[in-house]
């Protein structure tokens, strides 16, 4: 069996995936295994993109994304200096890593020729094995830098969201008779008569309801490219290996959109849990947390703003309490502001679930990385809503003071949609802090919704009211929240520790190398 194991990612840490290499790593050196990790890097030491202070402790060969980030900001084209920018599989608005659909042929074989020097002077020289991490240019480059070697991919779910999405998009156009290309000029952002022209062409093909939207609300010239990456992202699976998915609803998605061989092996993330445990902070401990993530050290962010653009007083966390001096109850989102994650849908349910409770819960947004939103920054709006008050924003934090911040929570709300996997929602039970998901993705797996062993809630996908209700329920009974609470960390501890998990993968390396 392999024993020196290299791992590559393109992106800087931001995601779960960055999680994922850094605990596997590590734990495949508690075992003996050399590991070396070759992935994106932005920003200074201390900063969460920053490569080396994340993956502190690890081999690691960063790929240094700042001389592209210093071009964006000179107004040049990040994808065409000497060590280019990632793209992105979502669409992060102006920013250094535009959309892959939006990156032409020419910048794509320059990202791959970029990785492939990366990874050929600074491979491991012993490699038995290399582990790469999302779908895209990388196998290519990987291909050539480990020649002859055998190689795994892991799929963690937003690529798959990305082709599914571009291939929505070349569908319509198809539909109504417009190139890509055409319909980027055509219904470009900064044409001011967009909306008429989409809904004349709308009429004029016989879309529906959903389409029509979707042609309206598509800035199409970051969809031009579709076609080739759709082909070039298809392509890297027959040269990713053995791939693997984080749950059976990826498998599913990967078995209709890619050319697959063979069925995707299904390996769900594992949790650290030591680190993410009960601690039973009493009122104190809590509150002296929520001063340093609101008052002391503030990192939530206006639209437009910095980390710290949204920070809080005394006064404000005097309202945490009830007229008693209790902590109302907590309840806690975790992510990123991606349309997938539908933060609105969580703010509306809340705005109805605050009327019927008292005292009326507060809701601790965690995350939102700085500068990335996908639709209205939740900040406005919880302002058009009125719930100002009650929705505190501590921004974008290390993970490892999550286990603080879910230990803070009684109970975590996140309503994703198709979350590919959903890491969060295990560690909150790890916490023994009860999550609330939607019956979609990996949640819908990993939660026990029901029944003597049941961990958490699923809400109805896109629906604020049962979210609502669930809420409510939740939040009134305390002795079914507890006995979910406890029902969940036994359920972690059992499934999903990292152990077991990197148990499975080196499972995959033996059936890799044969």
């Amino acid at each position: 069996m392999s024993r020196t194991v290299d791992t590559a990612v393109l992106f800087w840490p931001r995601g779960g995936s960055a999680q994922v290499i850094r605990y596997l790593a590590r734990e495949l050196n508690s075992r003996g295994w050399t590991t070396r990790v070759h992935a994106g890097s932005f920003g200074r030491p201390g900063d969460p993109s920053h490569a080396p202070t994340f993956y502190r402790g690890l081999d690691l060969r960063p790929y240094d994304h700042n001389d592209a980030y210093a071009a964006f900001t000179r107004g040049q084209n990040p994808q065409r200096v000497p060590w280019p920018h990632h793209p992105s599989y979502e669409d992060r608005g102006i920013c250094p890593d535009p959309l892959f659909s939006a990156v032409p042929e020419v910048d794509a074989d320059h990202l791959t020729d970029a990785w492939t020097r990366h990874l050929t002077t600074h491979r491991s020289p012993a490699a038995d094995l290399v582990h790469l991490h999302h779908l895209s240019h990388l196998q290519t480059s990987a291909k050539i830098a480990y020649l002859g070697l055998p190689r795994v991919t892991t799929l963690h779910g937003t690529e798959l969201k990305l082709i599914d999405a571009m291939t929505h998009r070349i569908r319509l156009a198809q539909r109504v008779g417009v190139s890509l290309g055409d319909l980027a000029r055509l219904l470009h952002t900064d044409n001011p008569h967009r909306a008429t022209e989409a809904i004349n062409l709308a009429k004029i093909t016989r879309l529906g309801d959903y389409d029509t939207e979707l042609l309206m609300n598509t800035a199409w010239q970051k969809w031009e490219h579709s076609p080739y990456w759709v082909s070039r992202l298809r392509r890297a699976t027959t040269e990713a290996g053995h791939l693997v998915v984080v749950s059976e609803h990826d498998q599913h998605l990967a078995q209709t959109l890619l050319p697959v061989r063979r069925d995707p092996t299904v390996i769900p993330n594992g949790v650290d849990i030591q680190t993410f445990r009960p601690h039973h902070f009493d009122h104190g401990q809590r509150l002296q947390h929520l001063r340093r993530w609101l008052i002391t050290d503030p990192r939530g962010w206006k639209a437009g703003g910095a980390p710290g653009s949204i920070g809080y007083t005394d006064a404000d966390l005097h309202r945490l309490h009830d007229q008693h001096g209790n902590l109302r109850p907590i309840l806690m989102w975790v992510g990123r502001f991606l349309d997938f994650k539908r933060v609105p849908v969580l703010l509306q349910a809340f705005a109805a679930a605050r009327t019927r409770l008292d005292p009326a819960p507060i809701l601790l947004m965690w995350g939102g990385y700085p500068g990335e939103c996908e639709g209205i920054h939740p900040a406005d709006l919880a302002e058009d809503l009125r719930i100002s008050d009650d929705v505190f924003f501590v921004g974008w934090r290390g993970h490892d003071e999550l286990p603080a911040g879910l230990n803070c929570a009684d109970v975590m709300v996140a309503p994703a949609v198709n979350e590919p996997f959903g890491m969060v929602y295990l560690e909150a039970m790890a916490c023994g802090t009860p999550p609330i998901a939607t019956a979609t993705g990996g949640p819908a797996r990993t939660i026990i919704r029901s029944g003597p062993d049941a961990t958490g809630w699923l809400a109805a996908p896109d629906d604020a009211d049962d979210l609502a209700r669930i809420i409510v329920a939740a939040v009134q009974d305390v002795d079914e929240r507890n006995r979910r609470a406890a029902n969940g960390r036994t359920h972690i501890a059992d499934t999903y520790s990292w152990a077991r998990t990197t148990d499975r993968y080196l499972a995959v390396y033996d059936a890799a190398a044969r």
